[in-house]
């Protein structure tokens, strides 16, 4: 054990990382379901936090945690974490987005290719003895030259707009600052947001949750884009308004959403979304494969127990 250290893991992560961080330190594992309220009776023993983002982690929490010094991140995104007032404290935030990069382009293609040729819904109405739907309810479309805009080119929107060229699309992107290289290797054209909506057939979404990117596709942003476009987002569920996409699909300016993320999760039995037939949605588990999950937890306690014997 290193010098006494504590790491508090607030959700679940894979065995492989407990295993490393019990070599170093105790472990305190929060049970599933935890909540913030949970998090805050063991704050005050914590060297280090593990999250992966479904519990938040405000200032009221860091201002209570004496003993913090690493807040290790099982994935990309840091919204869940006042990271103002981290800072403040010195609290270091690392994260690990190498990790998770090709499972999540994975999963994204894999809900484009299924909200296109409606697979969900074939598979409920083959359940259903509903098989001459194939005729009629379950007739979708080609992938196969399409135009498709990604929102945003990092790791991810990269490993995606990779893995569509070999479906033949017309690629475009957009991205606050051009990435002229990655752009010119994978043949993409750089356009601005507002083209971007005119031009897809197809939208993917890869961008960070930040005060800029809340609510950046809202009812204007519907408005721009072809009628019968398709949408699906890996990233952030606030990216999107969403009672503005509850509209658009009801519309059917939108032909129909692939989410994997919700403006508030897990997402309410009550939502909007759930009673719309043009929707496919997932539980936040495009980075749950078993070879991402093992990655991702060895990768976020080897840093955090690297981090804690620095100090």
């Amino acid at each position: 054990m290193t010098r006494g250290f504590i790491v508090v893991v607030i959700e679940p992560i894979h065995k492989s990382g407990i295993d490393i961080l019990k070599k170093h330190a105790k472990v305190i594992q929060l049970p599933i379901g935890s909540s913030e309220k949970d998090l805050l009776k063991v704050t005050e023993q914590a060297d280090a936090f593990v999250s992966r983002g479904f519990v938040k982690i405000p200032r009221e929490v860091l201002e209570k945690a004496s003993r913090l010094k690493i807040v290790g991140v099982h994935g990309v995104g840091v919204d869940h974490i006042d990271t103002d007032s981290a800072r403040n404290k010195g609290v270091q935030i690392i994260r690990t987005p190498e990790a998770l990069t090709d499972t999540v382009a994975e999963f994204t293609v894999g809900l484009m290719l299924s909200l296109l040729r409606k697979i969900p819904k074939a598979d409920v109405a083959i359940r259903n003895g509903d098989w001459h739907k194939k005729y009629t309810d379950l007739v979708g479309v080609d992938l196969n030259g399409k135009t498709v805009g990604i929102i945003g080119l990092g790791r991810i929107g990269s490993a995606v707009a990779k893995r569509l060229k070999a479906f033949e699309v017309n690629l475009i992107y957009t991205k606050r600052v051009r990435d002229t290289e990655v752009g010119k290797q994978l043949g993409l054209k750089h356009v601005k947001l507002g083209q971007l909506l005119r031009e897809s057939d197809i939208i993917s979404i890869h961008v960070p949750l930040t005060p800029e990117t809340h609510h950046m596709i809202s009812h204007k942003e519907f408005s721009l884009m072809k009628s019968g476009v398709y949408i699906v987002n890996t990233s952030r569920g606030a990216v999107i308004d969403e009672k503005a996409l509850c509209n658009a699909l009801v519309s059917g300016k939108v032909a129909g959403v692939a989410l994997d993320v919700f403006e508030s999760e897990p997402l309410s039995s009550n939502s909007p979304l759930m009673k719309l037939d043009n929707v496919i949605l997932t539980p936040h588990l495009a980075a749950s494969s078993q070879e991402a999950l093992i990655g991702i937890s060895t990768t976020v306690a080897t840093e955090v127990i690297k981090a804690l014997r620095s100090f």
